[in-house]
């Protein structure tokens, strides 16, 4: 879906925001239960994460992903839906071990027990991140791209998105 730099990095930064707030939601209803306060915690504790997902996301997954994906994939010639989902997935099988690890050493610090903290929240985030990815945050997100950039996207010349 983004067709440019500028857009390339809204976009990131609307998807990094989205997921890593329902993921903390998410640990945090794990970890204390279900309240109202439980969104304003979320809301207020998510920033350092949000930096680090937005790190990697930009400099290490995001380029990795989009090279291995479009390497399956021919843009003008496979559905853009299939290109989508597996950009989509591939994300996160490489940012939920990668944000789970970070957030385990930000969490508790680099202690001996770090892989003993982290294989279990692992084994807990992944399968919530690839359903809210593929099914809500993924549509959310592109679907308020859309809205933000709909005059620069129908002005542009059409193109299959690289858009996860």
């Amino acid at each position: 879906m983004p067709k440019t730099k500028f857009q390339e990095l809204i976009f990131t930064i609307i998807m990094v925001v989205t997921m890593v707030y329902c993921m903390t939601v998410y640990n945090m209803v794990l970890e204390f239960g279900f309240s109202y306060v439980t969104f304003l915690n979320a809301l207020l504790g998510m920033w350092p994460e949000v930096v680090g997902a937005f790190i990697a996301q930009r400099y290490i997954v995001g380029p990795i992903v989009q090279k291995k994906v479009l390497s399956w994939f021919k843009p003008d010639i496979d559905k853009a839906i299939f290109i989508t989902i597996a950009m989509a997935g591939c994300t996160v099988c490489l940012m939920a071990p990668i944000m789970t690890l970070y957030v385990s050493i930000l969490h508790h610090g680099f202690v001996s027990e770090i892989p003993l903290l982290w294989l279990p929240k692992l084994v807990q985030n992944f399968p919530f991140a690839l359903c809210i990815q593929l099914f809500y945050v993924g549509p959310f997100v592109r679907f308020t791209f859309r809205i933000l950039f709909k005059k620069q996207l129908s002005v542009m010349p059409s193109k299959v998105a690289t858009e996860i």
